[in-house]
């Protein structure tokens, strides 16, 4: 046998011998992510199931809201100079905060005592619920009530227009006809002071409008302290190619800036998300565009990439409900 041929054979055993190995390491990965994203599905369902019964529940204080009286509810709270109502003392349950961007008058007051019974639904949901942070409800007077309990004067902006905000307006009747629960999927900075983060949200109608809008926050550190932890090679995409999450070891890896939680140098006024620096599909690099736009459309589950002359595989796997695409890159 020639030099040639035994050349030919030994390459085609090495060929047999690592191939299905790397095939298998990547069967296994993408069984991982399954793994993984069927977690997130099975726990973000139960939080849109219960913001829907959360939004049941205030409609029915609304249908019967003649059984409170602000009066009786009136040492808990104070009026700041610039007008804002708000409850000064930590009593157990949650914070409140009525902006005065609309004046505070009997009205408002009233909407404010009938909705106090919503404490102790909200400190059950933080308890039964590990993967939200905070849970509240926003309503059109600039209205919030929230829980955990917070200093809102020193966190929140004095004629703050709540329903200006994304995890208001993307529940009123343009956003969601079908009046149903729905995710602000998007991160975004939340202006309670607890960093990037997404939302469940429900419309709650009363005489046919829109009065409020209930909603339960997961942080972007909880997500991937929960569900990302042990798996360093992996990162979430939004729809649009926003990073939801993504272990630090990636950042480079990725081409993307230091990702560093927000700072409160001052009051959020405004929706604010992540910049474009995050979002792949607008990489500078372009093996990442190429990536990132790959398996977002669905065109490759698996795909090749060679960064910084190593030669990685992209494996990905994508979360209907959300819109979410799981990916692990593998080094090979």
């Amino acid at each position: 046998m020639g030099k040639k041929n035994i050349f030919l054979i030994i390459c085609l055993v090495l060929i047999c011998a690592c191939g299905p190995d790397k095939g298998k390491m990547v069967q296994e990965e993408k069984n991982s992510l399954e793994s993984i994203t069927r977690q997130i599905s099975n726990d973000f369902l139960i939080i849109k199931n219960r913001i829907k019964a959360l939004a049941d529940q205030i409609t029915s204080l609304y249908e019967n809201q003649d059984q409170y009286d602000y009066d009786s509810h009136r040492e808990k709270y104070g009026l700041s100079p610039q007008g804002v109502l708000y409850k000064p003392e930590d009593d157990g349950g949650s914070a409140v905060f009525v902006s005065g961007v609309i004046p505070v008058d009997d009205r408002i007051k009233r909407i404010v005592a009938f909705t106090s019974p919503l404490d102790k639904t909200f400190k059950k949901i933080i308890k039964e619920l590990p993967s939200v942070v905070q849970v509240y409800y926003n309503d059109e007077y600039s209205y919030n009530r929230i829980y955990p309990f917070f200093e809102v004067l020193s966190q929140y902006e004095p004629g703050m227009d709540i329903p200006a905000f994304n995890f208001y307006y993307l529940a009123d009747q343009e956003h969601n006809p079908e009046k149903k629960a729905v995710w602000v999927d998007e991160p975004y900075v939340d202006p309670a002071g607890r960093g990037w983060m997404i939302s469940s949200i429900a419309p709650v109608y009363y005489n046919d409008r829109l009065v409020g809008v209930p909603g339960m926050d997961v942080t972007v550190n909880k997500i991937i302290d929960k569900y990302l932890e042990g798996h360093p090679s992996v990162f979430i995409l939004d729809k649009t190619g926003v990073l939801v999450a993504v272990n630090h070891k990636l950042v480079h890896l990725l081409s993307l800036p230091p990702l560093e939680n927000h700072e409160y140098l001052e009051t959020i006024k405004s929706d604010k998300y992540r910049k474009n620096d995050y979002n792949l599909l607008k990489s500078k690099d372009r093996t990442i565009r190429e990536m990132a736009m790959s398996i977002i459309t669905g065109q490759k589950k698996d795909y090749a990439v060679s960064i910084d002359k190593k030669n990685y595989r992209a494996v990905s796997v994508t979360m209907n409900d959300l819109g979410w695409t799981f990916v692990s890159i593998l080094e090979l």
